[in-house]
């Protein structure tokens, strides 16, 4: 394992862990809620699919509590259980689904609960659906939902079936959803606009989540078969992105209108991320067993990198003044100010306004591992001058909602997003986290004769702000390797 200690003056470079972990190829890593991180699955050699002979179906943690810990899910999910996909819940348990198989880790006592099957498609590596937990707001007090969405119908043995020619084989449109603190079934969502397999779903401030990246036939991985695309195990790229948009009606969470197409083809080996300043950098493809870039090749080693602007990236960003650094789990209120410019001249846009944390996580192989999106509870106070002033509650006492560590902090206007700013979660440090007394809110009121209105009063805001949907894209010629530092590629 490889440390980086992060610093402002450009000196920080990566040193070695005196702790070693067990041999993983493509596992998963969740923060826990002291800090530390989980480290689940993967096999000990690498190929398409995982098999008896290198599987590792246990779990560790970093830094280490202990040896591994044998996982049932994972032993009994053969041969498609690498890359799990893992939550931590705000129960303070841990989400685990592998195969077609999902079950409750208590990591604590090491027991396993069991929870129903995923319906229509296998959603992990190589399938790989895209999946997020969704916004964890104290409207729905702080309750996870987990979206997943795409991946590909394909059972256990037809994985290394002969008969099996990977790219012919159609992805998954299903989206379901699944609140595992409240129950262990699963609920159908809206359908993707198309089949998806490799597919990133990305938070926007928004609180909108980008889906972006895939391919509508077969799956990650590559080979030397003679079906192959090349190497290729994928192919017929989707090239449009897609926005969900959980607060609209069902039947009406999906839409790609106004989003254009990009040029280049990201499946296998390619990756995306929320960037601070609302932009999605989208990078990586290379169904390839090494460096390829023959002109006769369909899906060459990609170089370039792309950067994804919603609409809201040349609006005047709001510039919120009063950002604290540090947050705590429960604590006092503090206080942003914002000017006539922020609220584009009208004080009543105080009513739609969020605040909110994301945690980008990290992201490789299609897939964003402890990404993260919680709003924070809020009143306000609008004046006559058309500006106003928020009041802000810190984290939820309960550090299984978000984890301790780095994420960033924005002021949603009417949908556009002040420049995200990094805030430390918790104490900063490893271990048990302190909690405090939650503070009151006032009641939310607004001057007479401001924007127009008389005095309104009110609790505390959660309010959803729709942006409008023209988008483009940019192109530039570099090569991002994102969460190489965590798993191997």
């Amino acid at each position: 394992m490889r440390l980086l200690n992060p610093s402002d003056d450009g000196k920080c470079d990566w040193v070695l862990s005196p702790d070693e972990s067990d041999q993983r190829w493509y596992p998963t890593l969740e923060t826990l809620e002291d800090g530390s991180m989980i480290i689940l699955g993967g096999c000990r050699w690498g190929g398409y699919v995982n098999d008896a002979n290198q599987d590792n179906p246990t779990y560790e943690f970093f830094p280490p509590k202990g040896g591994p810990v044998t996982s049932t899910i994972l032993s009994n999910t053969l041969p498609a259980n690498l890359f799990p996909l893992t939550w931590l819940l705000p129960s303070g348990k841990i989400l685990l689904q592998s195969n077609w198989a999902t079950a409750l880790l208590d990591y604590h006592t090491t027991e396993e609960t069991p929870l129903d099957n995923m319906p229509d498609a296998v959603r992990v590596y190589p399938a790989s659906a895209g999946t997020a937990m969704l916004p964890l707001t104290a409207a729905n007090n702080w309750t996870a939902t987990i979206l997943f969405c795409g991946g590909s119908n394909i059972q256990p043995k037809r994985w290394k079936s002969p008969s099996f020619i990977v790219p012919t084989y159609g992805a998954s449109t299903s989206c379901v959803t699944l609140t595992p603190d409240v129950s262990g079934s699963y609920t159908q969502d809206d359908p993707l606009p198309e089949p998806r397999t490799m597919v990133n779903l990305i938070f926007l401030p928004t609180g909108k989540i980008l889906a972006v990246n895939g391919a509508r036939m077969g799956t990650a991985g590559y080979g030397n078969d003679s079906w192959a695309i090349g190497q290729s195990y994928a192919d017929d790229p989707v090239l449009t992105p897609a926005i969900y948009d959980p607060n609209a009606p069902s039947g009406q969470r999906w839409s790609q209108d106004g989003l254009q197409p990009s040029t280049v083809p990201r499946m296998y080996h390619s990756s995306a991320t929320l960037l601070p300043d609302g932009s999605v950098m989208i990078s990586g493809s290379n169904p390839n067993s090494d460096y390829n870039v023959e002109p006769n090749i369909k899906y060459p080693t990609e170089y370039r990198t792309e950067l994804w602007y919603p609409s809201y990236y040349s609006e005047r960003r709001p510039q919120p003044q009063g950002l604290i650094s540090q947050l705590s789990y429960g604590g006092p209120l503090f206080d942003i100010q914002l000017d006539s410019d922020d609220l584009f001249g009208n004080v009543s846009n105080v009513e739609n306004t969020r605040v909110v944390i994301i945690r980008m996580g990290f992201s490789t192989h299609a897939m964003n591992m402890g990404q993260r999106y919680l709003e924070l509870e809020h009143s306000y106070s609008g004046y006559a001058n058309n500006t106003a002033t928020l009041h802000v509650r810190q984290l939820p006492p309960n550090p299984a909602i978000l984890a301790p560590g780095p994420a960033f902090i924005f002021v949603v206007v009417n949908g556009v997003p002040s420049v995200g700013v990094q805030v430390m979660i918790g104490s900063g440090k490893l271990g048990k986290q302190p909690i405090l007394s939650v503070a009151d809110l006032p009641s939310s009121s607004m001057e007479q004769g401001a924007g127009g209105s008389e005095a309104l009063r009110g609790g505390a805001l959660g309010t959803y702000a729709r942006g409008s949907s023209a988008w483009h894209w940019a192109v530039c010629t570099c090569m991002a390797l994102l969460g190489g530092m965590i798993v191997g590629w």
